[in-house]
C-alpha cells in the first residue's frame, strides 16, 4: 500500500486507485506548509522543519483547517475551535479522506469500509447521516467536505495533515510517541483491515523518509480476495456447485478433470529458484509465483498445476495433462538487485522455448512491488496463448481452443470476425460455461455499439448487461472478467465510479494485464482525464509490448494522446496500430483530428476520406448523436474542432 503526501489535483467524479497518481504526469505538485503553534487541549506541538522559512508557513486564509490523524482524532479551524464531529465513523470518513491520493473517495469505497455489515440502502442512509453531522459541526464552512451523487471529498487546499508536517521534520519512528488515529473504536472488519495498513504504511514513511511513488495497486488484505465484495452484482451464490473437481494450487482453483469426462488444458507451474534470498525473498517469490498462476488461470483459462509427479508420470498422462509445458521462475539476489526470470520449458524433453529476464530493485520487489517484472508475466502468458492456439489443430484440444480463437477474433475488429468470435464463445458455453467466456460476449456488444455495425443498439446494450451479469455471478474474481465488465459499464452506462472499482479490483488480483490497464486508460478517457490515461497507456505499452493485440494497446494511447492536445504522439501511435488494423474507424477519427490540429489539411484529409469509406454517412452531428462517451469533455470538443477543421460534414 502507498501513501502520497498532499497534492494539488484536478477532482475526478470516480475513484482512482491510490497507487496510479504518483505516476501520473505533472498530476501533482507537492506544496510545502509549517503549521503553527497546535491549539491547546488537543495535542502537543510539533517542532517546525529545519530551515523553513515565512514562505512555508500556513495562510490561515488559504488553510484554515488543521487535522490530526496522531494520537486522537481532531480537526481545527484557523483560530484553534474545534470542529471534531461527535460520532467515530464520521471522524474516521474525515480521516480516511485526507489519508487518500486526491482527498477523495467514492460513496461505495466508504460504505464498503465503514458499514461492511449493512445492506447497501442501509449503508447509503448511513453514509448520508455521516455526511449530515460533518457539514453541521463544520457549519459555515461545510463546503470544506463536497459529495456528489458518485464521490466526497475534502477540499485538501484548506487543510493542512499533522503527518505531512512529521514527514518533513526528518523523524524517525522511534521518536513518535502517537499512534495513527489512536482510540478510534469502529468495530467494522473492513475498516480495521484498512487502518492496520495505514499504520504500518505511516512507520514506513517515516523509516524511509520518502514516498514511493510505484505503479502497483495497493495491497487490500486476503479477506478482500476470498469474499464476495459488496461492489459486485452477485445474484447467485459463489458456493453453488462448479463442474470438474478443483485442485488447490498456489492459492488459486484449477480444475483438470471437465463435467464431462474430458480433460481440461492443465499447465505445470515448477517450485521456484531462488539464490541469495535471505530474509524476504522466499516471500516475495511465492508473491510473484502466485501472480504467475492468477495470470495464467484468468488469461488463458488454463489450470495450473504444481510439478509434483515424477517424468515417467508425466509420459504416461500427458494426454491428461494436455498442455506439456511448464513455467519455472528463478530469482537471484545480489546486494541491492534482484534478477527475475521466467522460463518456459518442454515437460518431456526439457527444451526451453522462451526465457525473459528483467533486473529490478530488491526493496521494492521484497515489498510486492514488482513493477516492470509484472512484464515478464505478460509476455509468459503471450507465449503460452501462441503455444496454445498451434495446438488447437488436434480435435481432442479444439475445444479448449476455443476461448483463445475468439478473442484473436475478436481483436480483429471486423464485422465477420465479430460475429464468428460470438459463434466460438457461445459454443464454449455448451461445453463449459466460464466467467471469461460471457464477459468477452459483452465486451463484444461494445464493439458493435462503438462502431455501429448494428442498428439495435438498445438489445445489443441489454445483452451486453445481461452477459456481464452473468460473468461476474460465475465468478467475482476472474480479473479479466473484472476488466471487461468494468470496460462494458463505464462506455455504455458511463458508470465510472462503479467501473472504477471493478479495474481496481482487477488490477489488485493480476497486476500484470495489460487488459485492465488498457479499458481504465480509456475510462479516464471517458471521464476527461486524458492526462492520466496517458500515463496508465505508457505503463500498457510496457507491459503488452510482444502482445498479439498491441495495435489496441497502441490505439488506446493515441486517444488518450490526442484529447490530452499532443497530436504528434497520437499520429505516432496511432499510425502504428492502423498498420495492424488500417479500416479501424476509430482511429482514422483521431488521425484526421490530430492531423489538422497540426495544420497538415493534406493529411486530415486523407484520413477522413477513409473513414467516410469504413462508415458511410459520417458527420458530425451523426457522430455527436451516436453517445460516444467522451464527446462532453474538453477532450471530446478538441476531437470534434479537429474534425471539423479536417472537413468533416455536419449532417
Amino acid at each position: 500500500m502507498l501513501q502520497f503526501n498532499h497534492r494539488q489535483v484536478t477532482r475526478i467524479p470516480f475513484e482512482m486507485p491510490i497507487s496510479l497518481v504518483g505516476c501520473l504526469p505533472d498530476a501533482s505538485v507537492v506544496t510545502e506548509w509549517t503549521p503553527d503553534a497546535r491549539s491547546s487541549g488537543c495535542h502537543t506541538s510539533v517542532p517546525e522543519p529545519t530551515g523553513a522559512g515565512p514562505v512555508d508557513r500556513m495562510n490561515k486564509e488559504q488553510n484554515p483547517f488543521r487535522m490530526f490523524l496522531l494520537g486522537p482524532f481532531a480537526l481545527v479551524d484557523a483560530a484553534g475551535r474545534s470542529v471534531t464531529p461527535k460520532s467515530k465513523k464520521a471522524q474516521a470518513l474525515l480521516a480516511m479522506l485526507a489519508l487518500s491520493a486526491r482527498g477523495s473517495r467514492s460513496r461505495i469505497w466508504l460504505r464498503d469500509k465503514l458499514w461492511s455489515d449493512r445492506s447497501d440502502d442501509q449503508a447509503a442512509a448511513s453514509l448520508r447521516q455521516a455526511l449530515l453531522d460533518i457539514h453541521k459541526t463544520l457549519g459555515p464552512a461545510r463546503n470544506l467536505l463536497v459529495a456528489d451523487k458518485n464521490t466526497v471529498w475534502l477540499d485538501m487546499d484548506r487543510l493542512v495533515l499533522d503527518t505531512d508536517v512529521l514527514v518533513r521534520t526528518e523523524r524517525s519512528a522511534d521518536q513518535i510517541t502517537d499512534e495513527l488515529l489512536e482510540g478510534i473504536d469502529i468495530r467494522d472488519p473492513e475498516f480495521e483491515d484498512w487502518l492496520t495498513l495505514e499504520r504500518q504504511n505511516w512507520y514506513r514513511r517515516l523509516d524511509e523518509g520518502q514516498v514511493h511513488d510505484v505503479f502497483e495497486p495497493r495491497q487490500e488484505p486476503n479477506r478482500d480476495i476470498a469474499r464476495h465484495s459488496t461492489l459486485l452484482p452477485l445474484t447467485a451464490s459463489r458456493d453453488a456447485p462448479r463442474q470438474g473437481k478443483a485442485v488447490e494450487t498456489g492459492g488459486s482453483e484449477t480444475y483438470r478433470r471437465r463435467g464431462d469426462g474430458g480433460w481440461r488444458w492443465v499447465m505445470a507451474l515448477q517450485s521456484p529458484i531462488v539464490i541469495g534470498a535471505g530474509d524476504g525473498g522466499q516471500i516475495a517469490a511465492t508473491r510473484f509465483q502466485n501472480l504467475i498462476a492468477k495470470a495464467v488461470t484468468d488469461g488463458l483459462a488454463i489450470g495450473v498445476t504444481d510439478l509434483s509427479f515424477t517424468l515417467p508420470d508425466i509420459e504416461e498422462s500427458e494426454g491428461q495433462i494436455s498442455l506439456p509445458m511448464s513455467l519455472q521462475l528463478r530469482l537471484t539476489f545480489d546486494g541491492s538487485m534482484v534478477l527475475v526470470e521466467l522460463v518456459m520449458k518442454h515437460l518431456i524433453n526439457n527444451r526451453i522455448h522462451w526465457l525473459g529476464s528483467q533486473a529490478m530493485s530488491r526493496t521494492q520487489f521484497e515489498r510486492g512491488e514488482f513493477g516492470i517484472a509484472a512484464a515478464l508475466i505478460s509476455q509468459a502468458v503471450d507465449q503460452l496463448a501462441y503455444f496454445q492456439e498451434t495446438q488447437s489443430n488436434d480435435n481432442r484440444l479444439s475445444q479448449d481452443g476455443l476461448l483463445i480463437d475468439a478473442v484473436n477474433a475478436i481483436f480483429r475488429l471486423s464485422r465477420d470476425d465479430l460475429a464468428n468470435a460470438e459463434q466460438r464463445l457461445e459454443e464454449q458455453i455448451q461445453h463449459e460455461p466460464r466467467s471469461s467466456t460471457f464477459a468477452w460476449l459483452s465486451f463484444i456488444r461494445t464493439f458493435q455499439v462503438g462502431q455501429r455495425f448494428n442498428a439495435l443498439d438498445a438489445h445489443l446494450i441489454e445483452e451486453a448487461q445481461s452477459y456481464a451479469r452473468k460473468a461476474l455471478e460465475i465468478d467475482p474474481h476472474n480479473s479479466v472478467s473484472l476488466a471487461l465488465v468494468g470496460h462494458v459499464h463505464s462506455f455504455l452506462f458511463g458508470e465510472y465510479d462503479y467501473a472504477a472499482n471493478l479495474f481496481e479490483k482487477s488490477i489488485r488480483l493480476n497486476p500484470a494485464l495489460p487488459l485492465s490497464w488498457d479499458l481504465y486508460a480509456m475510462l479516464h478517457c471517458y471521464a476527461g482525464q486524458p492526462d492520466k490515461a496517458m500515463a496508465m497507456a505508457r505503463w500498457v505499452q510496457e507491459l503488452g509490448v510482444y502482445s498479439p493485440h498491441k495495435y489496441y494497446f497502441d490505439t488506446t494511447k493515441c486517444i488518450a494522446a490526442a484529447l490530452a492536445g499532443d497530436h504528434a504522439a497520437a499520429i505516432a501511435a496511432g499510425e502504428e496500430a492502423l498498420r495492424a488494423r488500417p479500416k479501424f474507424n476509430s482511429l482514422l477519427r483521431y488521425l484526421a483530428s490530430s492531423h489538422a490540429h497540426l495544420d497538415d489539411l493534406g493529411g486530415a484529409r486523407h484520413y477522413l476520406q477513409r473513414l467516410a469509406a469504413v462508415e458511410d454517412g459520417f458527420s458530425i452531428n451523426a457522430f455527436r448523436a451516436s453517445g460516444y462517451p467522451l464527446l462532453n469533455t474538453g477532450g471530446g470538443q478538441i476531437l470534434i474542432d479537429g474534425l471539423v477543421k479536417a472537413g468533416a460534414k455536419l449532417r
